[in-house]
């Protein structure tokens, strides 16, 4: 089995992705979220997990993107704990660090222990925390660490300056496993759609969410996306509560189609939270 994830390799995207198959998975990497459902939706693999939703930092933009205008389904959602360390070359010092490499959620996540202990050091945006490893560890220059999985030390040849960077007790992810086909139900789901409205005018989102209200079905997320076809248009998603497959999601579901331009049904799957 062929799971894609945000790569290089050691990324919380592989780690998520580990949890949920298993370690004897065939891990295949790519540099950005949109090529692991672009690999999803034209079958070169049966998987892919990606991050969409951090609880310091709120949604990942592309990952919402990825999934409301690709050929995919969501077919699981995984719930991680995160855990940031600081790393950098051998024998390098906490206070040589001037470059901080990592991803921008990674950094954002890590900014109270940034904004304490590296107040001067530039911070610099990679397309992954493994990706940050990878650049520190190829340069070999002690003024440069990355922000990620402490296991990335030992595959890039790191040394871990500082671990728990992140701020807060408490730093969990919430990954999508992408595939072809949603999941069937277990009694336990959720559903995730994406829409547009068909008009801009007073209680049109308050008439398509009565569709929820009227059959208590419970939501669980509602947030809006530019929808990248004219300024001011917005694409809305929101999960709740229950399977496509039940009588009453059925009914919200051709309610929303009629006030809708668009409706696209991103997968039922097991609720995990």
């Amino acid at each position: 089995m062929k799971v894609g994830v945000l790569g290089p390799r050691g990324t919380y995207s592989e780690l998520a992705a580990k949890k949920q198959f298993g370690e004897k998975v065939t891990i295949v990497p790519y540099p950005k979220i949109t090529d692991v459902a672009n690999a999803v939706a034209s079958k070169k693999i049966n998987f892919g997990v990606i991050p969409v939703e951090s609880l310091r930092e709120g949604s990942v933009g592309e990952a919402l993107d990825a999934i409301a205008w690709t050929d995919i389904k969501v077919h699981a959602e995984i719930v991680a704990p995160i855990s940031h360390s600081l790393l950098g070359v051998p024998g390098s010092k906490l206070v040589q660090i001037a470059q901080v490499l990592s991803h921008p959620q990674a950094l954002a996540q890590c900014r109270e222990f940034l904004r304490k202990n590296l107040p001067k050091a530039e911070l610099i945006e990679m397309t992954s925390t493994a990706k940050a490893a990878e650049q520190v560890g190829k340069l070999k220059r002690p003024h440069m660490a990355a922000i990620g999985p402490k296991a990335l030390a030992n595959l890039y040849g790191l040394e871990v300056l500082h671990d728990d960077i992140q701020s807060g007790e408490t730093n969990t992810t919430r990954f999508l496993c992408l595939a072809k086909e949603d999941s069937k139900p277990t009694g336990r789901d959720k559903t995730s759609v994406a829409f547009y409205t068909a008009q801009d005018r007073p209680g049109i989102l308050h008439e398509i969410l009565g569709e929820f209200a009227v059959r208590n079905i419970n939501l669980t997320k509602i947030e809006s996306r530019p929808s990248k076809k004219a300024l001011g248009d917005y694409l809305f998603f929101i999960d709740f509560e229950g399977h496509r497959e039940d009588a009453k999601v059925k009914e919200a579901l051709e309610g929303l189609k009629r006030k809708t331009a668009m409706l696209k049904v991103l997968g039922s799957y097991p609720r995990r939270f």
